[in-house]
């Protein structure tokens, strides 16, 4: 459990890289210069500094604070397929690449495309420049490296779910005994795993003894387009409704711009996160380009 002052006064969860570290990272991109992005194995890019480090950060993510985010990651200048390969390479320190839709993309690039959620069924938020409300990703952990920024907007914001559980469960142990009951998600066209139009799985659920958490509110909403799918209810509605209250106070979240090169990385049973909505200048060369694994 943190708050964002304890997480500012402590800035462990802030990983900047040093020379020996980039220099590390460099020497291992130019061994799989060319090589098909997810044919690379741990093998084929060693990190015998960085890894010491990427071993402390999943140990965090695992067990810890949930939360993490590196900097002065050698991106500048870069193209898209160098960078791409720096993602996956330092992904294979932290764990398995897990597919992301139901074509089996492990790595997804999130930037605005010019289309939009509403009146569509296939569209996923991060395709577009709309703000992205709390949630969580399908994944164990996710990790967002940011390649550009966009001229105005896009602030990342991050929040303890296990904190905002305590809080909930202060105010009214009703409201964490609602958000425990299943809600249907809008599975956006993907149909995973065969479920169809729908996923239905509780927000805040327990296994093994750790308190695990599932939210995409405005998933949720368009699930009720479907006939199978039961109207949430007003004490369901109430309970969302308090979770993002608390979640939106100050107090419970940390507010920070991604910057070329940072590395966001989170662990998606334990951190809500959120993106503002941005806005581009449709004639200038740079535009937001974040590549999610």
């Amino acid at each position: 459990c943190w708050t964002a002052d304890s997480l500012r006064a402590s800035q462990h969860w802030v990983h900047e890289l040093n020379d020996a570290e980039i220099n590390d990272l460099n020497r291992a991109l130019d061994g799989v210069r060319g090589r098909e992005l997810l044919s690379i194995t741990r093998d084929d890019f060693p990190l015998p500094v960085l890894a010491q480090r990427l071993a402390r950060i999943r140990a965090d993510i695992l067990q810890g604070t949930g939360f993490a985010l590196m900097r002065k990651l050698p991106v500048a200048g870069e193209n898209e397929e160098r960078v791409a390969r720096l993602l996956c390479g330092m992904g294979l320190y932290l764990g398995i690449a897990q597919q992301q839709d139901a074509a089996g993309a492990l790595l997804h690039h999130v930037r605005d495309t010019g289309v939009h959620v509403a009146g569509r069924d296939d569209v996923r938020t991060f395709q577009t420049n709309e703000a992205q409300p709390w949630h969580n990703d399908g994944g164990d952990a996710f990790l967002l490296l940011c390649r550009e920024v966009a001229q105005t907007g896009g602030k990342s914001y991050v929040a303890s779910a296990h904190t905002v559980f305590n809080a909930l469960l202060e105010r009214d142990p009703e409201l964490v005994r609602t958000l425990q009951q299943d809600f249907y998600f809008d599975a956006r066209g993907q149909g995973l795993l065969g479920r169809g139009n729908v996923q239905t799985v509780p927000i805040y659920s327990w296994h093994e003894g750790r308190l695990l958490v599932l939210h995409k509110r405005h998933y949720i909403e368009l699930a009720q387009r479907f006939e199978e799918v039961p109207k949430l209810t007003r004490a369901q509605r109430a309970a969302i409704d308090a979770l993002e209250e608390i979640c939106d106070d100050p107090y419970y979240h940390l507010a920070f711009d991604l910057e070329p090169g940072d590395l966001e990385i989170a662990n998606n049973f334990a951190v809500f996160h959120k993106r503002g909505a941005f806005d581009e200048n449709a004639d200038s060369p740079s535009r937001r380009h974040m590549l999610r694994l």
